[in-house]
């Protein structure tokens, strides 16, 4: 099995920002050198409380520069607003930098921070504006020149470079919970990433299971694709206490989705705009985190307690899930950089060598 590690970077009233992006770099120096798999990072605008990370780019080229073989994914760049040949350079350029060690997630975003509003684009053409903008990136990284006339781009011979050491393309993984992005991955071909931290067990299988038939419906090969899943994790060798660190902070980023999913609806409102059906998702996750509890995160939606727990929760997923690619969120809510470095160390010397 694989594992990795998130980071969404939540804004702490307790440190810096500056004092934060430090603590991330040291998390990284130990993740290298514990073995972890992928570093992931978000990329989250305009919300200080959810994140402080607008730039994934950036600080993944800082890690590059202090890691040497742990792997640097973007989980996820926001594809509508991006411009794609800007982005294509930028992700060649770090993937030059890192040695090849790049990971692409790609998505729409989260429309909850007012991505779409506060970059003056129409949230309804985000789908049609992913789909252009990732056929441009990787015309960019595969033609010495080329031309495209779409809908939101016109481009006559451009040359774009660098191109990435990976070959043909990077490493690509969507990031999705909806059935019509699995589909997109099946017709691309492209690993997932799934962000399984809203959803309950159930409704995991039902997304392992929807993936996996997106692929054979394109005849492709489920062997030969990733499935990265992304699951709150923090463990101690004491369980119960374990629980007791990490639930402020875990329960904090539940509520700062609620209030951002209210600010959302009333920004919708105002213009008088129909919610685009692609991002109904959003909503069931309004419903889930409107009485969440956290017992119900614990056992459903989260890996909290000693080691032993771990192995016993990991174990269930691999066997009744099929899960072979874990992504840790270890520092939810900003949690004291010691708890978080302890915990990545007892996972990788109690838990990950039961599964590697």
């Amino acid at each position: 099995m694989k594992f990795g590690l998130f980071y969404e970077m939540q804004g702490a009233a307790d440190r810096s920002d500056a004092e934060l992006y430090q603590e991330h770099l040291d998390q990284f120096c130990l993740a290298d050198e514990l073995g972890y798999d992928c570093l992931w990072l978000a990329e989250l605008h305009f919300q200080r409380a959810y994140s402080i990370l607008p730039a994934p780019l950036l600080l993944a080229a800082a890690a590059s520069q202090v890691t040497k073989r742990i792997r640097l994914g973007m989980g996820i760049s926001v594809l509508p607003i991006n411009q794609p040949l800007r982005l294509a350079e930028e992700l060649a350029t770090l993937d030059i930098l890192s040695g090849g060690r790049v990971d692409w997630g790609i998505g729409r975003g989260h429309p909850m921070t007012g991505i779409y509003d506060h970059f003056n684009i129409d949230i309804d053409q985000s789908k049609a504006l992913f789909r252009e903008h990732l056929d441009i990136i990787r015309l960019a990284w595969t033609e010495e020149e080329f031309s495209f006339n779409g809908k939101f781009n016109s481009i006559d011979r451009v040359r774009v470079v660098p191109k990435p050491v990976q070959k043909p393309t990077l490493p690509t993984f969507v990031s999705a919970f909806s059935p019509d992005t699995f589909d997109l991955a099946g017709e691309y071909g492209f690993n997932l990433f799934l962000p399984a931290q809203v959803l309950p067990l159930e409704q995991l299988k039902q997304a392992v299971g929807g993936y996996k038939a997106a692929l054979a419906k394109y005849q492709r090969d489920a062997s030969k694709f990733r499935l990265p899943v992304l699951l709150p994790v923090y463990i101690d060798s004491d369980g119960d206490r374990a629980r007791r660190d990490v639930e402020k902070a875990m329960m904090s980023y539940y509520d700062i989705i609620g209030v951002m999913m209210g600010e959302m609806m009333g920004r919708l409102q105002e213009k008088h705009a129909q919610f685009p059906d692609s991002y109904k998702g959003y909503l069931q996750l309004g419903e889930l985190t409107k009485d969440l509890n956290y017992d119900f995160v614990c056992r459903e939606l989260a890996i909290f307690g000693s080691p032993e727990e771990a192995i016993e929760r990991i174990t269930r997923l691999r066997d009744e899930v099929g899960l072979q690619d874990i992504i840790l969120w270890t520092n939810v809510g900003a949690m004291p950089h010691d708890k978080v470095s302890n915990s990545m160390r007892l996972f990788a010397d109690k838990v990950m060598p039961h599964f590697t």
